[in-house]
């Protein structure tokens, strides 16, 4: 329980300011506790504008002081005081008074007990709390925390509408408080940037150095796998894809099938070719080291620990994951480089690509470990405007339907009977398209079994999917936990009812099914029923075919006929369809090539 849970447990405002200092607890909480913060020019101009209605009174404000010692409260001079002081952790200053009037007439309380207790109407209570922790080896982490209680909804009122006013300019001073922190002691980046670290020792002639960091909120062990799968050809490097994945994206999931590495490995610096960062040292879950020998003018990589040729390059590039407490890691970064005189220019403009790619490998790496990554990216934007643009094309020319009805097929082929077929023997309309697959059926199946809105998602046009709701991010990996299976329900969105899965043929067939309302049918009233079967077959060693089938049975009145019929949903149908086909087809594909390259 922190001190304003016991004098303010109910706010109804919260807010909290943090920084990250390079400097023991001790250290800092005497600043914090004693020392005056209010030099600041920014901090007095507020001060002045603030106490600027009792100027032009004639009133002589008092001397603007940010020291908590100063805050004291007497009956004669009510105002803010310390309530809780609990050193060197925590300590916690309130005031009660009507804080939305030019002069505000603050009451005095004796002690926390009064002030958690004071119900007088009309009136506000505002404490924050200053708390200072350890973080990491040697460092602090300090915290402002602001909340805000009226004693009824009028007061409250009346403070919504000052704070839309001061709010502003109260968030700013407590950040140039925590600034003139950061300023007197530093922050773990400057600390990072001069201390000895892991893989140092590799390249002690290093000619140039780079050291980045950032504070992951998960422990070690949740932030390593990430770190293990990293390299083109495997989960890429979570920085801008364009400059050094291939334009492919990183990976936004876990991928266990690249969850180990050997010293020795060289892991793909580049899409086109196999050379890139050797592994130099592991330590699970806290050290990776990478590094390579580049013989530069023959263009060849060399064992790290090989004889230097005349002409080279040579870096390390480590991370270190150290914990800050039981739930927040310091992810530390540092790249160092060597080279012949002929690479003296290199060193001058890799310093800035270096820190801008890894800026944002660090900060996208964060983002997926603590899941904050957004369902779609511009990426999926991009490929749901073109998937837009093919519902448009196939919306204005219907006279193509016949053939789109068979995508990927011949006529005969798309015409001979598929398991699922008598549920709806007589469709008023349907599809069946197909995809070959440069993969075995076994590699592809696991893709087709996931599928579902709260599953594996459909592979198809994400942003288009999301747009009406569903809610999904299609999968990229395998997950067997998310297998269908009969009697299951295949769900296509969140709230609309899913078809039943009636039969699985383990490694051939899924077969959904939506029934017609029996009572509906029977009383005359509107009905539709629908299939959607998925056949995996082996065509050949290393190939196979995949077919999606979609019946529509309706009943015959204009409403459902417009509702279920081809006019709209074909379109949609082909389009998604097709593009789902397709995405099996990519993923089957790229992990059967990786399973081969490994």
């Amino acid at each position: 329980m922190t001190a304003l849970d016991r004098i303010l447990p109910t706010p109804r405002l919260i807010e909290l300011d943090d920084v990250e200092l390079a400097a023991p607890p001790a250290v800092v909480w005497e600043v914090v506790r004693h020392v005056d913060l209010a030099d600041a020019k920014l901090l007095r101009l507020l001060f002045f504008l603030r106490t600027l209605p009792s100027r032009l009174r004639g009133q002589k404000p008092e001397e603007l002081r940010f020291s908590i010692d100063d805050m004291v409260s007497t009956p004669e001079r009510p105002g803010f005081q310390v309530l809780v002081d609990d050193p060197p952790h925590e300590v916690a200053v309130g005031a009660i008074g009507k804080v939305w009037e030019p002069d505000i007439p603050f009451v005095h309380v004796d002690g926390p007990e009064a002030y958690a207790a004071f119900s007088a109407p009309d009136m506000a209570k505002v404490a924050w709390a200053v708390r200072v922790q350890p973080w990491g080896v040697e460092g602090s982490r300090v915290e402002v925390e602001v909340r805000v209680d009226t004693s009824d909804d009028a007061a409250w009122r009346k403070f919504q509408r000052y704070f839309r006013v001061i709010g502003i300019g109260s968030h700013f001073i407590r950040r140039q408080v925590l600034g003139a922190l950061a300023e007197r002691f530093g922050r773990p980046d400057d600390v990072e940037a001069r201390r000895r670290m892991p893989g140092d020792e590799l390249l002690a002639d290093a000619a140039g150095e780079a050291t980045h960091g950032i504070t992951i909120q998960a422990p070690p062990e949740a932030i390593w796998p990430w770190l293990l799968q990293m390299g083109c050809g495997r989960a890429g490097y979570y920085s801008h894809d364009v400059l050094d994945n291939g334009g492919r994206r990183s990976a936004r999931d876990l991928h266990p099938e690249l969850g180990e590495l050997s010293v020795g490995q060289v892991i793909a610096a580049t899409p086109e070719s196999d050379e890139g960062f050797e592994v130099l040292r592991i330590e699970a879950p806290h050290l990776l080291v990478l590094g390579g020998l580049y013989d530069t003018a023959d263009k060849k990589q060399l064992p790290f620990a090989s004889p230097r040729p005349d002409d080279h390059w040579q870096v390390t590039w480590a991370f270190l994951l150290e914990p800050l407490d039981t739930t927040r890691t310091r992810l530390s970064v540092r790249a160092r480089a060597a080279g012949s005189p002929s690479q003296a220019g290199r060193l001058r403009w890799i310093g800035p690509v270096h820190g801008f790619m890894e800026s944002a490998q660090l900060r996208n790496l964060a983002a997926r470990v603590e899941g904050r990554l957004p369902r779609d990216d511009w990426r999926d934007v991009g490929e749901g405007m073109l998937g837009a643009g093919v519902v448009a094309t196939a919306l204005l020319t219907p006279f193509l339907r016949p053939g789109r009805s068979h995508w990927g097929l011949t006529a005969e082929e798309a015409g001979r009977e598929l398991p699922g077929d008598a549920l709806v023997p007589e469709p008023r309309w349907s599809w069946t398209h197909a995809v070959e697959v440069e993969a075995e059926a076994a590699e592809v199946w696991p893709w087709v079994a996931q599928i579902g809105a709260d599953r594996g998602g459909f592979y198809s046009y994400q942003w288009l999917e999301n747009l009406v709701g569903c809610e999904l991010r299609n999968a990229e990996r395998i997950h067997p936990e998310w297998a269908l299976h009969e009697g299951d329900e295949l769900r296509l969105h969140p709230a609309m009812p899913g078809l039943r899965v009636v039969e699985v043929d383990e490694g051939r067939a899924i077969v959904a099914h939506g029934p017609a309302d029996a009572a509906a049918v029977a009383s005359g009233k509107p009905w539709s029923a629908t299939t959607w079967v998925f056949v995996v077959e082996p065509l050949d060693a290393g190939r196979c075919r995949v077919i999606s089938r979609a019946r529509y049975a309706t009943s015959d009145d204009l409403a459902t006929r417009l509702g279920y019929g081809p006019t709209l949903l074909e379109p949609i149908g082909f389009a998604m369809d097709r593009r789902m086909l397709l995405g099996i087809k990519q993923r089957a594909e790229e992990r059967q090539a990786a399973r081969r390259a490994s």
